[in-house]
């Protein structure tokens, strides 16, 4: 199986973050500051479930104009599910830029959506939830033919559903000890753990990680392909940086990177910089909102330049232009048409002319001498 995974989650009701399925109470400050932490935790992705009131569907639609933005503020996977009733709600999830869609079997409708899904949908991107091990058995033949990942959201069932199928699991856990986390990841088809043991240890991720890769436990670590020790640095232990729009190719700007912000940028996959003058980290667009997010990141033959193509959200400029170099140092070119007002290509022809005029002139002198 592949490398075990930590998984948060955001219970998304309407414009805010609650606590759980039924607790809905405020859960950490608004949503986009909640995604930018956990997109900064080491997590590997994010499950969303809109548990906003069935009753009120504007809460429905403001809970999809969340899940778009958190989608937009990460570059984590995002797995979308909740008040999934037809294929055009399971559309709605993927429109809003999600890779995955979770779909609840504790619902009948969910049977019917997943088979309308079949020849749609890759089944690696959809998943489902199971709350029991009935729920798991009785569905398990259409379970295993058209989902890619189970989700064990009842501790209470997770023995048995964890030997009624052989689907990847991600197991939901409470706060447990260590052991018990071990215990769980090392389990052949569990394939990440999830619930209130992530989101309550959010900025410990690194740690528990480390942990169990001690324990023998294969989990996804951030490694960059490049160590930043490889990287050829100045005097002051910074590399340059060039930002380049990916869809323009236009020069955005240039920054420096110190290690943290080189490790950040690729974790996050958002744009991390050092400030000379100030001495510290700093995120591009962490004041304004004009995030860039990295599409591509390379580095140069000598490796002492990395050149990052990014989508840029607003301007790069602190001025309000998409660009840090807008001011020319030399004018442009002005062709002669323009300068002059005439057509080059038949002042050409023109000139051709007289010169065949010319030439002509001069054999009819020398006939003429030779006459005389």
């Amino acid at each position: 199986m592949d490398k075990k995974r930590m998984i948060a989650v955001i219970y998304i009701d309407g414009d805010i973050a609650v606590r759980s399925f039924e607790d809905k109470s405020l859960f950490r400050g608004d949503i986009e500051a909640l995604t930018l932490e956990m997109s900064e935790s080491d997590i590997d992705a994010i499950l969303c479930f809109d548990v906003s009131d069935k009753a009120d569907p504007f809460a429905h639609e403001r809970s999809l104009i969340s899940l778009g933005n958190i989608c937009k503020n990460t570059s984590l996977p995002v797995y979308g599910g909740g008040h999934i009733e037809s294929l055009t709600d399971v559309e709605a999830i993927f429109e809003r830029g999600c890779s995955k869609v979770i779909l609840n079997f504790a619902k009948e409708s969910a049977q019917l959506i997943l088979e309308s899904m079949t020849g749609i949908y890759e089944k690696d991107r959809i998943a489902a939830t199971i709350a029991s091990e009935d729920n798991l058995v009785i569905n398990r033949t259409l379970l295993e033919s058209g989902v890619g990942e189970l989700i064990l959201i009842d501790e209470h069932a997770l023995k048995n559903c964890l030997g009624a199928s052989v689907l990847p699991c991600v197991v939901f856990l409470p706060e447990i000890s260590l052991d018990k986390m071990f215990s769980i990841m090392g389990k052949d088809n569990v394939s990440g753990i999830s619930g209130d043991i992530v989101n309550e240890n959010i900025t410990r991720i690194p740690t528990l990680k480390k942990l169990c890769q001690e324990q023998g436990i294969n989990v996804t670590r951030f490694e960059p392909l490049i160590p930043f020790s490889e990287l050829k640095k100045g005097a002051d232990g910074l590399v340059p940086c060039i930002v380049q729009d990916v869809e323009t190719g236009e020069v955005l700007m240039m920054a420096w990177m110190n290690e943290e912000a080189y490790l950040k940028t690729l974790r996050t996959g958002r744009m991390t910089y050092y400030s000379r003058s100030r001495k510290t980290l700093w995120v591009k667009g962490e004041t304004s909102g004009h995030f860039q997010y990295v599409k591509r990141f390379s580095i140069d033959c000598d490796n002492d330049t990395l050149l990052a193509q990014v989508k840029q959200i607003g301007a790069a400029c602190h001025t309000g232009n998409h660009s840090c170099f807008y001011r020319d140092l030399i004018p442009a070119a002005i062709d002669v048409e323009e300068k002059t007002g005439i057509d080059e290509a038949k002042l050409r022809e023109q000139t051709e002319a007289l010169s065949d005029a010319l030439l002509k002139a001069n054999e009819a002198m020398d006939a003429l001498k030779g006459l005389l």
